[in-house]
């Protein structure tokens, strides 16, 4: 059933961080590239992309959730970036030195922007009374990189798997958030809004919320899904009383 409102009813919001609230200022893999050069690598970002995203998705899949019940995150890390630079630094190139500045960097604007509308869908938000957060698959760092780009303060709560211990799309996490909002919330009065299908938009769904996607190809290919293509299009919507909670 779909009722014809904005977010009417609506008294909490949380946003997921990358690629909905937040984005890279240059793709990882590049990043990385240049971090490596003064340590001997000669390659580019795209020789060095693929076995970055495998050396993560094999990090994730043996020690979930950055290594929250096995390993420190920060060792976690330490590892995707051994793998990721596994058979392109000369023998003598100290990996630690690289995993350390990339760790510190990854915190900062050097690395991260808010992404376009953001600062203004937050503020459109709580100058209507509505409660913002944040649930993020993140570890510690996420307070440091909201912090450095000056926006942490205007979250009521900044939640992230690693110390909450469980990951979306557990409806266990948004349950989690309903807690730390207060008992006088329900789960059709929570909204979630971020870049993932499963993770985001399904996970907030069985948690009970409403949920919006950001997703521009999506947004073209479904009517399923309540979806939209940035959060600047997002928040004009909201605006002018366009977006239906479904």
């Amino acid at each position: 059933m779909i009722t014809t409102m904005t977010l009417q009813g609506i008294k909490l919001v949380t946003f997921d961080v990358t690629n909905t609230l937040l984005r890279f200022r240059v793709p990882p893999y590049d990043y990385y590239a240049l971090v490596a050069r003064s340590h001997g690598f000669k390659g580019t970002g795209d020789d060095i992309k693929n076995q970055l995203l495998s050396s993560y998705a094999d990090l994730s899949k043996n020690h979930p959730n950055f290594g929250r019940h096995s390993i420190s995150w920060n060792r976690w890390w330490s590892r995707v970036i051994e793998g990721t630079f596994q058979g392109h630094l000369p023998n003598d190139a100290k990996v630690n030195q690289i995993s350390k500045k990339l760790i510190e960097d990854f915190k900062t604007p050097t690395c991260w922007e808010v992404v376009d509308g953001g600062a203004d869908i937050i503020k459109l938000l709580k100058s209507s009374g509505i409660v913002v957060g944040v649930i993020s698959n993140f570890d510690p760092r996420l307070h440091d990189i909201l912090t450095n780009l000056s926006i942490h303060d205007c979250f009521e709560f900044v939640l992230t798997s690693y110390e909450v211990g469980i990951c979306k799309p557990d409806k266990k996490i948004f349950e989690c958030a309903q807690v730390t909002y207060g008992n006088d919330v329900y789960p059709w009065q929570c909204l979630h809004i971020g870049d993932d299908l499963e993770k985001d938009y399904n996970g907030a769904k069985a948690a009970g919320w409403h949920g919006l996607l950001i997703d521009n190809k999506l947004m073209e290919s479904s009517h399923s899904v309540n979806a939209f293509p940035s959060l600047k299009e997002l928040c004009k919507a909201i605006k002018h009383n366009r977006v239906q909670l479904f």
